[in-house]
């Protein structure tokens, strides 16, 4: 069980400054494992599920025996539980991958959809504003060197490189 000691650890760490983590490399890295694993295991398993329901349903008269039950239909009945387990775990170790995913993608969404609009009170803000006209939160910087402007969360200037 190695493969996912401290997994709920480190999906929390990923997601808890999930601008800047939630496409790191070490997210993509964690993503592909989980979804490399968890869909295969949730794809068997419920194929599983599937082919020992229809077994079962199947069976017809002849799998009652003289003494009972016969393999023919205990078989697919016993074997349907391990499969759904097996399902079911696979489906909740892609689901995590999925989530990092979409976190990602959303992330994305949500820097350029949202860009326009004050980080601290989400008034929006008119493109030659320096502070917001709200709350006077500095929503642009101006570079020391060049004199160009800069979005608030750059720290180099996108201009001439310089720190701001």
């Amino acid at each position: 069980m190695s493969l996912f000691s401290g997994l709920g650890e480190e999906i929390k760490a990923l997601n808890s400054d999930v601008k800047n983590v939630a496409n790191s490399e070490k997210a993509k890295k964690l993503r592909k494992k989980l979804l490399s694993i968890g869909l295969p295991m949730a794809i068997i398993g419920f194929v599983g599920v599937f082919v020992c329901f229809v077994l079962f349903a199947t069976a017809g008269f002849s799998a009652f025996g003289e003494n009972g039950f016969t393999a023919r239909i205990l078989v697919p009945f016993i074997l349907f539980i391990p499969f759904g387990f097996l399902g079911s775990i696979g489906a909740i170790i892609a689901s995590y991958g999925f989530k990092i995913v979409v976190t990602g993608y959303a992330t994305e969404l949500i820097d350029e959809t949202v860009g326009n609009n004050c980080p601290k009170c989400g008034d929006k803000i008119i493109n030659d504003e320096m502070f917001c006209s709200k709350c006077g939160y500095q929503v642009r910087k101006e570079c020391p060197d060049c004199k160009t402007i800069n979005s608030h969360k750059d720290k180099f200037c996108k201009k001439c490189g310089k720190e701001l």
